[in-house]
């Protein structure tokens, strides 16, 4: 288990398509049938930039949170983040994910949230998840426990607008949050407006990719709250006849595991599941 051995690993699926029950439980581990994800070992910011930030490219990145505490000395089991920060209010979402009809959110202690995630390893409990919060800004000790990857210092802004030539430049906002969730947690098939790297610290996810360039074929939400979603929430359950054009849409797929950390460049849509108990640390960069 995570608390016993910390070797957990991120959200399977329980999400559905919008034609699909929405009490589906959560699958089986899914094969990879898509195209695979470049796989880069520490790769030089330049190298980064110009095949990859530049190009609207996704990577696989190996090594880019070696050395992490989180990931060694200070290992993020259970007991260690109860101890750490058991004592802060949290905010939690409830349900299969945000665009089921059972969703809700709670404010609870951590270790509250922490001891709902041991039942959950032992298949008890409502799923809970918490998803995108600013926890190292809550618990500079978790802080401490992590280093910002270089590679969130380049940015696409262009420096020369006569030449119109793209400069590598320190970015913007750097927004860092915190996704820790038992087995079954999912985020629907949505893209973020950010430069997005996702570090996965404890257990492993299944992620699939598609590029913008097929947005239409992904049947997003019309403007308003849920626009960054599409319809489709679970790409393996979708239903031809409501989502006709999907069908075929070419897509990335992989497996992030434990000390992998992936690029998701902006505007490409992803889906995520976990499979074992999971902490991942993403980092959003205009």
């Amino acid at each position: 288990s995570f608390s016993a051995s910390a070797a957990a690993a991120t959200a399977a699926a329980s999400a559905v398509s919008a034609s699909a029950s929405a009490s589906t439980s959560a699958s089986a581990h899914r094969p990879l049938r898509g195209h695979p994800a470049p796989r880069l070992t520490r790769p030089s910011l330049a190298y980064f930039f110009n095949e990859h930030m530049s190009q609207s490219q996704p990577a696989l990145l190996e090594g880019a949170i070696d050395g992490w505490p989180s990931m060694g000395a200070r290992r993020w089991t259970l007991p260690y983040l109860r101890r750490a920060a058991g004592h802060r209010t949290v905010p939690v979402e409830l349900g299969e994910h945000y665009l089921s009809l059972d969703f809700d959110e709670q404010l609870v202690r951590l270790s509250d949230f922490v001891d709902q995630l041991e039942r959950a390893e032992e298949g008890g409990g409502r799923r809970a998840y918490l998803a995108q919060h600013a926890l190292f800004d809550q618990v500079p000790q978790l802080r401490d426990d992590i280093a910002v990857p270089d590679y969130c210092s380049l940015s696409l802004e262009e420096e020369d607008e006569a030449e119109g030539e793209a400069e590598v430049a320190v970015a913007g906002e750097l927004r860092i949050n915190a996704w820790l969730g038992p087995k079954g947690t999912v985020s629907p098939l949505h893209y973020d407006r950010y430069h997005n790297l996702l570090a996965q610290v404890v257990g492993s996810k299944y992620v699939r990719l598609y590029s913008p360039l097929h947005s239409d074929r992904l049947y997003p939400h019309p403007p308003g709250l849920h626009e960054v979603s599409s319809r489709i929430l679970d790409p393996d359950q979708a239903d031809e006849a409501a989502f006709p054009l999907f069908d075929g849409t070419p897509f990335i797929d992989l497996l992030l595991r434990e000390g992998e950390t992936l690029y998701i460049p902006p505007r490409w849509w992803h889906f995520v599941e976990a499979r074992e108990t999971s902490f991942s640390v993403s980092f959003w960069w205009s």
